[in-house]
């Protein structure tokens, strides 16, 4: 069995303590992993908590915060029915998307998604949800069939080239209005509509890429004389890189909005969506060794052949691997490969396609190993290529072991 000590040694993220935003598997956990069929999804609900809780702390300077998790990253019932009791609401992409979330109980619904059609928005507006639209050809359909209602702009950041990288979509992404486009303008005042609040998403954030787009969100709200809700999307695992850098940030930020609220004599709610830096550390992939080869001709290194699929369910991830078996060999470079006949299925692959070694001692035929950061667009991403079975999934909370079914 991998102990803590153990797993603090093969390099995981987690850290331990209270002080922490993210929690190693409790022994518990652990254990149970060697008991349930394989392959198996296994979600940390107390160590959700734990972060979220953490989140709240650090956010909490900034006047008028709230935390909503995008529902795209997890549509396991039982897992958003957890979510709702800590206190968090969501941002659905589909009307599918907001029936999930209804049932779920979220008492906050948010809406953006790069297309709906007119029954979309009628369901959406049933609801009591004001979607936030991406684009003018998305107004002009929305202020066509509900003139003089509330709507909100999904909006277009145009981040200044330092701020950009491989992981932000500012200037280049599809998605959004362009708030100096005359076109938005022209369709809001043609069709009556209030503009209530301000949405984005520019990928992985930064300190800096907050304060700029806080400044910038600001002024358009400043423009837009009915907004009452700017939401920052999500993008925390970067953001969270340097937290004293944040918390400086987080600072400046507080001082933006309180001044903004003191100019304008407008109250001004602020939203975060931090579904994959709350959920994806807290999934524990559990699988089986189907195969190993000890030494690949090309690669060069050994090959572990697993009961489960990177291509069915984690083809953004990057894990680490965790032995459920023992072994007095010291830990080497592994390639993790899915059970598919997909050539590029192997855990880990980089955005450009490179292969991403994980250490493990030699494994054996039937040897369980640990996959983690598997919490989140796990089971949203999932297919059934050569009709392998989804793992079950199970929810670790307060020290107990619960069987799940997605929708259950």
């Amino acid at each position: 069995m991998v102990t803590q000590t153990a797993l603090a040694a093969s390099g995981s993220p987690a850290a331990t303590g209270n002080d922490a935003l993210y929690l190693m598997p409790p022994e518990g956990l652990l254990r149970a992993a060697e008991r349930v069929g394989t392959p198996a999804l296994i979600y940390d609900i107390d160590g959700v908590g734990h972060t979220l809780r953490r989140m709240r702390e650090d956010l909490a300077a900034v006047p008028g915060v709230a935390l909503n998790v995008a529902l795209k990253s997890c549509h396991t019932l039982a897992v958003l029915r957890r979510m709702t009791q800590l206190g968090v609401g969501c941002d659905v992409a589909s009307v599918g998307e907001l029936d999930l979330a209804r049932r779920a109980g979220f008492r906050e619904i948010t809406a953006t998604g790069p297309a709906f059609s007119a029954d979309d928005f009628q369901r959406m507006r049933s609801a009591g949800v004001v979607v936030d639209v991406d684009s003018a050809s998305q107004l002009a359909l929305y202020g066509a069939h509900f003139p003089g209602t509330d709507v909100g702009l999904r909006v277009r950041v145009p981040l200044p080239a330092p701020l950009e990288s491989a992981a932000t979509f500012g200037r280049d992404s599809r998605f959004g209005v362009a708030p100096t486009d005359p076109r938005t303008a022209e369709l809001v005042a043609r069709h009556g509509l209030r503009v209530t609040r301000l949405h984005t998403h520019t990928g992985q954030m930064t300190p800096e890429s907050l304060l700029f787009k806080t400044a910038y969100l600001l002024l358009v709200a400043e423009h837009h004389r009915d907004v009452h809700t700017v939401d920052f999307g999500g993008g925390f695992f970067h953001l969270y890189e340097n937290r004293p850098k944040l918390l400086l940030a987080l600072r400046r930020m507080a001082t933006m909005v309180t001044d903004w609220r003191r100019r304008t004599g407008r109250n001004i709610q602020l939203r975060f969506e931090p579904g994959g830096a709350v959920l994806a550390p807290y999934g524990y992939l559990v699988t089986e060794v189907r195969a190993v080869e000890d030494r690949h001709p090309v690669f060069g290194q050994r090959v572990v052949t697993v009961d489960c699929s990177a291509w069915n369910l984690a083809p953004w991830h990057r894990p680490q691997a965790l032995p459920l078996y023992a072994s007095d060999a010291p830990a080497e470079p592994v390639l993790i490969a899915g059970n598919t006949l997909y050539e590029n299925d192997f855990f880990g692959l980089s955005v450009d396609g490179g292969r991403h070694p994980m250490r493990l001692p030699p494994p054996r035929v039937g040897d369980r190993v640990v996959l983690t950061a598997a919490g989140a667009y796990t089971m949203t991403n999932s297919r059934r290529f050569n009709r392998i079975e989804p793992p079950s999934e199970y929810l670790f909370d307060d020290g107990s072991l619960t069987a799940v079914t997605p929708a259950s």
